[in-house]
């Protein structure tokens, strides 16, 4: 099932392949637009989007009054096409809430217009300048993400689960960047070739190399091993296996991984952690399916697919072992799908044991902005911890999850001699945290950290 390094290039991945994908990767159609996150009367609009090209009104129902720019209404963005689903409806909101306009291709002009206040990255404002990774809220009614993206999404047609929900690989999100994963795990599983999937810890390799599989349309074993757990002395027998009485009389024969993949596939996590020794010992069998079991003089055949995951960079691998993986699937990390983000806690709440309506907008817009290494189960973590230390049946941004998020600092962060003049001030230090336009006190600690600056409040 594998197939030689001669008859595939890693350029095939990119090049030659469906326009649609190609055009994926383009953003030559792209436009700011305006994505919902939490909306307190209308929860099923998370994740849809309206573009906005010109100067508009966002507000409830699809009325203007005399003078004004036209009203924003929402699409279920999905590469089928763009369904329209209307104005918004939320009672709380003001039939003209907010008045956008685009300045420039990275930046929103916002004024507010109705009764309920404007939050900026979670701040009360008049008006603002949002740009990309921005949150605007109406307080306590509606949360939106500020995104670059295309007007229509590229990708294959075929869309069969509902809109906002796991598809038959288990993937959630309706972003830009988790459709053109679909793509492109739709283009690498029609292939034989090996494939090798990078991303960060907690970005979901195990869940695309199960993808690859199933969508392979392979009724064989998927056999699945993490490689750091493989003790170096071990290697070989745990890949190739052992003959009967090796190394000792009586221990019975082994088929090992490579063995027991066979006619299916075998994907190794954490691959880099093989020493170089042990990738080059799997050069033959990655090029010709041929290997030997340890004790035995024999050649053996095993025709698979090897799936291999690592967190590091490619070049981390022996160049030669990195050549026999003709495919490679990058995976997005949060930061690169924050549009996604509302829907993964939609997926995670029931294993915590609460619904939709039991999240606080604070923590959503919090969520949205932290900066994530762990991904996933970073995600997950925060959720549990939000659970533990909120009110009961209730998800909120407590001091405990604020003092975990990264959250960005101003593009301007206050240097030293301004941090000392907002403490001479006076107050707690979540008040002059808000005096120096930092997101939270645990920012300003950061700060102080970083300068040398003592306080004599506990941080």
């Amino acid at each position: 099932m594998q197939r030689s390094s001669e008859e595939n290039h890693p350029e095939d991945t990119c090049s030659g392949q469906s326009g649609w994908l190609t055009a994926a990767r383009s953003e030559a159609a792209s436009a700011l637009h305006l994505v919902v996150v939490w909306s307190r009367h209308e929860a099923e609009r998370v994740a849809e989007v309206c573009a906005v090209t010109r100067a508009a009104l966002l507000g409830r129902g699809s009325e203007i009054e005399a003078g004004d720019p036209p009203k924003l209404e929402l699409v279920r963005q999905r590469p089928s096409g763009n369904e329209g689903s209307g104005a918004l409806r939320s009672p709380k909101l003001s039939r003209r809430q907010w008045l956008i306009e685009p300045k420039g291709e990275h930046t929103l002009f916002v004024r507010n217009v109705g009764q309920r206040a404007l939050l900026h990255n979670g701040r009360a404002c008049s008006e603002c300048h949002a740009e990309p990774g921005d949150t605007l809220s109406t307080d306590g009614v509606l949360t939106c993400l500020v995104e670059r993206r295309p007007k229509v999404l590229a990708g294959p047609a075929r869309a069969d689960f509902p809109f906002g929900a796991a598809d038959a690989d288990g993937i959630v999100g309706e972003s830009p960047a988790a459709w053109l994963l679909r793509a492109v795990l739709h283009e690498v599983s029609a292939s034989n070739a090996h494939v090798l999937i990078l991303g960060e810890s907690g970005a979901g390799k195990e869940l695309c190399a199960n993808a690859i599989h199933r969508r392979a349309g392979r009724d064989s074993v998927l056999i699945a091993r993490n490689a750091a757990t493989i003790p170096g002395s071990l290697v070989e027998a745990e890949l190739f296996g052992t003959a009967a009485n090796f190394p000792n009389p009586g221990t019975p024969a082994r088929k090992g991984l490579v063995g027991a993949a066979h006619g299916g596939t075998l994907f190794l996590d954490e691959i880099a952690e093989l020493a170089e020794r042990q990738q080059a010992n799997l050069l033959r069998v990655l090029d010709a399916g041929e290997y030997q079991r340890l004790g035995e003089d024999a050649q053996r055949k095993s025709c698979f697919r090897l799936l291999a995951a690592t967190n590091l960079a490619p070049d981390s691998l022996k160049h030669d072992f990195l050549a026999r993986f003709a495919e490679r699937v990058a995976l997005p990390g949060l930061n690169q799908r924050r549009a996604d983000i509302p829907l993964l806690i939609r997926h995670l709440l029931p294993q915590v044991g609460l619904s939709e309506q039991a999240l606080h907008p604070n923590l959503i817009d919090a969520l949205l902005r932290h900066r994530y290494t762990h991904h996933f189960r970073e995600l997950d973590r925060l959720l549990r911890l939000a659970r533990r230390t909120s009110a009961a049946d209730r998800l909120e941004l407590t001091a405990e999850v604020e003092a975990e998020l990264d959250l960005p600092l101003p593009t301007q962060a206050p240097t030293a001699q301004e941090i000392r003049k907002a403490l001479s001030a006076g107050g707690s230090l979540t008040e002059t945290a808000a005096r120096l336009g930092l997101p939270s006190r645990y920012a300003l600690y950061r700060l102080l950290k970083k300068h040398g600056i003592a306080t004599t409040e506990e941080a």
